[in-house]
């Protein structure tokens, strides 16, 4: 009998103390896949990452200034983080939008997170 008074206490205890959190923001997500029929040539430098013809219809150059990069580990596998910032600001939030590229040397891809917004998130992933 001590055994179910101590279960009901606990059960009203949760009950009351338990917090449910809510967010009137979400996380917009797109993904798309880039593959060998669709060629973009990239070259990643000691201060930038540039993707030829990859922005406005694949005729203009995506640049981004490497802020820092460090290795540690995606999906299990260790690859190389590179925390970049556009070179140009973005003409619609008057800031320079930033991004992450992740190289994975085991998979040979390289995935590329672009941040519009704060809430925003663009994914890449480029089969090299």
């Amino acid at each position: 009998m001590k055994s179910i008074n101590i279960l009901f206490l606990i059960f009203i205890f949760n009950f009351a103390n338990g917090q449910e959190l809510k967010s009137h923001s979400f996380i917009k997500k797109e993904s798309n896949i880039v593959d060998k029929t669709q060629e973009t040539k990239i070259t990643i430098t000691d201060s930038e990452i540039i993707l030829k013809n990859y922005s406005n219809n694949n005729t203009k150059d995506l640049i981004r200034r490497i802020e820092r990069s460090e290795t540690k580990a995606y999906n299990g596998i260790n690859s190389i983080w590179y925390y970049c910032i556009a070179v140009e600001k973005d003409i619609f939030r008057s800031e320079y939008r930033k991004s992450i590229f992740i190289y994975d040397k085991l998979g040979k891809t390289l995935i590329f997170a672009d941040f519009p917004s704060e809430v925003d998130v663009t994914w890449t992933k480029f089969l090299l």
